[in-house]
């Protein structure tokens, strides 16, 4: 059974993952909601019964309580929008359905401000870590198949949907209950580390052409990623340069090669190179 966390815990209530769905009368209304959360028989209890739902359950955010009580108290997981007991009873006017969609469109509005360059991968609301985005970047740097990121991002996603967490913020209260989760925010820091090391450490330049270069000498194998997306139009690094200034390089020492597209060349394989970084800064200034 997969399992998923809820954000908080309400008074009374327990943390814990999505164990149980409570409804009532089976409707378009109950069921759109389930649909809308992505609540399906095989991964969690669905449970029907009479009447409201006991206060006990309606605390609980690990039970999804549709039309059965707890009015307005979505963040405990009630969908709800009948008269019912609780200090919230009544709050809200909104099919169940329609509640759970609120949900769903703040997550939604999230992905879009990201998208369009309106918030920061790295902003969270209320501090700590990770953010939602750094979550999902944390699983693109473990996971490499196509179709393992998009089935392991639709289960990040998913637990967050059906948790409550709020979008904006930090996922740290759920890393422990999505599979991997917090493997990709340790992976996600790390690498996010990393890339400030080797960035602070490049010197640039300019080549005759006008390209940006950056040079920096490290082991780590995505520095020349994290480099192009400072802006180097050409990375220098260990093992790793451009077609263009080969010539030279091979002329000066022999075991500098590359593959036919002549993309990249690199240094001798099997042993460092004898060339000074500045030396082979030069000749990429000069050859490109």
């Amino acid at each position: 059974m997969r399992e998923y966390t809820q954000l908080g815990q309400p008074p009374g209530g327990t943390m814990g993952v999505v164990r149980e769905v409570l409804f009532g009368k089976v409707d378009l209304d109950t069921i759109a909601t389930a649909l809308v959360l992505g609540l399906r028989s095989e991964d969690v209890m669905f449970r029907a019964i009479g009447g409201s739902a006991a206060s006990a359950a309606l605390a609980d955010s690990s039970v999804v309580a549709i039309e059965v009580g707890g009015s307005g108290r979505t963040t405990e997981n009630n969908f709800d929008h009948h008269s019912s007991s609780g200090l919230l009873a009544g709050v809200t006017n909104l099919s169940a359905a329609a509640q759970a969609l609120e949900r769903l469109a703040r997550l939604i509005r999230y992905v879009d401000e990201l998208d369009r360059g309106d918030r920061r991968a790295e902003q969270i609301e209320g501090g700590g870590y990770p953010s939602l985005s750094q979550l999902i970047s944390g699983m693109l740097l473990v996971v490499d198949s196509p179709h393992l990121r998009m089935e392991k991002g639709l289960e990040i996603l998913r637990g967050v949907l059906q948790s409550g967490i709020d979008p904006y913020g930090s996922m740290e209260s759920i890393l422990d209950h999505i599979p991997n989760a917090r493997f990709y925010a340790a992976t996600k820091r790390e690498h996010d580390r990393k890339f400030e090391e080797v960035c602070e450490s490049a010197t640039w330049y300019t080549t005759h052409a006008g390209h940006k270069l950056a040079v920096v000498e490290t082991e780590w194998f995505r520095a020349p990623g994290a480099l192009y997306g400072k802006g180097a139009d050409i990375v220098v690094a260990p093992d790793l340069t451009v077609a263009p200034a080969l010539e030279e390089l091979a002329r000066l020492e022999k075991g500098w090669g590359g593959p036919a597209h002549g993309g990249i060349c690199g240094s001798p394989l099997g042993r460092d190179s004898g060339l000074e970084m500045e030396t082979v800064a030069q000749i990429v200034v000069e050859k490109l």
